[in-house]
């Protein structure tokens, strides 16, 4: 078979032309043609997927800038909110510190207040204390402000008298009247001259008897004509006597607190009728419980430091609240 191809191309005026090709190269033109076409049509689709892209990223780049711009005018906003609030706060720290220094102030008056009324009291009852400060005729000197620690010296001071308060039997153990008194009488059962070392007071059969002071219950048993007996040492020299009880509500080495029931009114042993027998011993000898009932509101712990503190926590939640108000306005500008 020829390889060559005759292409014969005639006209209307007779006239004929002869293209002699080969078979080969047409085969490898049209290939070519084809690779080339390919190559074209690809190129083609890449530069429009680029150029899809660059457009993307142009948007992009469009929005990143205002972004940026958008996020510089808060920012500058959010500086003058920022300094708003700092000069806000700083007025406020001022204010609650002036409220603090008003309010520790007359913590510290009402303090030295109870630490003199304490004294009193301590020295009416006999217990010996040495005060801080004395007459202020033939004195003088510099005047120098008190010290920082005043209020926690006072603070200390008034723990100090509080903590011996509470071992102390101060009150009454049931605030019945009293029946018969401390010292020399007639025997209300045999009618002789003798000698009462406690105090009677009247009660309701069955009502609570309370300790007048913080101890350990030493006795606590039936005590011949003490009828059912309580006794509590108080660690200080100081041992108060209970007797006449219908029943007893506390075990012996078991410790006590002001004003916990102990037990309850009754007439056992020898009695006449339902009664509380009061003693306090000092060092084993029976003192007068006369001038130790006086104090008919027992000393509760301190409380100065919680009121303090309540008054401190409500002022700093006002001042939070006006704070969180004025940071609301702020932010709405």
């Amino acid at each position: 078979m020829s390889d060559r191809l005759h292409i014969i191309i005639s006209g209307d005026a007779g006239k004929a032309r002869t293209f002699l090709l080969s078979r080969r190269k047409l085969q490898l033109t049209f290939l070519a043609s084809i690779a080339i076409f390919t190559i074209l049509s690809i190129a083609s689709f890449q530069t429009v997927r680029l150029f899809s892209a660059k457009s993307n990223l142009d948007r992009q780049v469009v929005q990143l800038t205002s972004q940026l711009q958008e996020s510089n005018s808060n920012r500058e906003r959010f500086a003058v909110q920022i300094s708003d609030l700092k000069q806000l706060n700083s007025g406020q720290a001022a204010a609650f510190l002036d409220e603090k220094t008003t309010l520790l102030n007359a913590a510290v008056n009402e303090l030295e207040e109870r630490s003199n009324m304490i004294e009193q009291i301590m020295c009416n009852i006999g217990v010996d204390v040495q005060k801080v400060e004395g007459k202020t005729s033939n004195s003088g000197g510099p005047y120098i402000a008190p010290r920082e620690t005043l209020g926690k010296d006072l603070l200390y001071r008034s723990d100090r008298y509080l903590d011996t308060f509470s071992y102390l039997p101060l009150g009454r153990p049931v605030p019945g009247p009293v029946t018969s008194r401390f010292g020399h009488r007639t025997d209300p059962v045999n009618g002789k001259k003798g000698f009462h070392e406690g105090v009677d007071m009247r009660g309701r059969h069955g009502q609570d008897i309370k300790a007048t002071a913080d101890g350990v219950v030493t006795k606590a048993r039936f005590n011949g004509s003490y009828g059912r007996y309580i006794e509590i040492d108080h660690g200080n020299g100081y041992v108060t006597k209970f007797a006449h009880m219908k029943k007893i509500l506390v075990k012996r080495g078991g410790k006590v607190k002001r004003g916990q029931a102990i037990g309850k009114v009754g007439s056992s042993g020898r009695s006449t009728g339902p009664h509380l027998h009061y003693e306090i011993c000092f060092f084993d000898k029976p003192v007068n419980p006369k001038k130790f009932m006086r104090v008919d509101k027992l000393v509760q712990p301190p409380v100065i430091p919680q009121l303090i503190a309540k008054k401190v926590k409500k002022l700093r939640n006002n001042l939070v609240a006006q704070k969180k108000m004025s940071t609301t306005a702020v932010l709405e500008k």
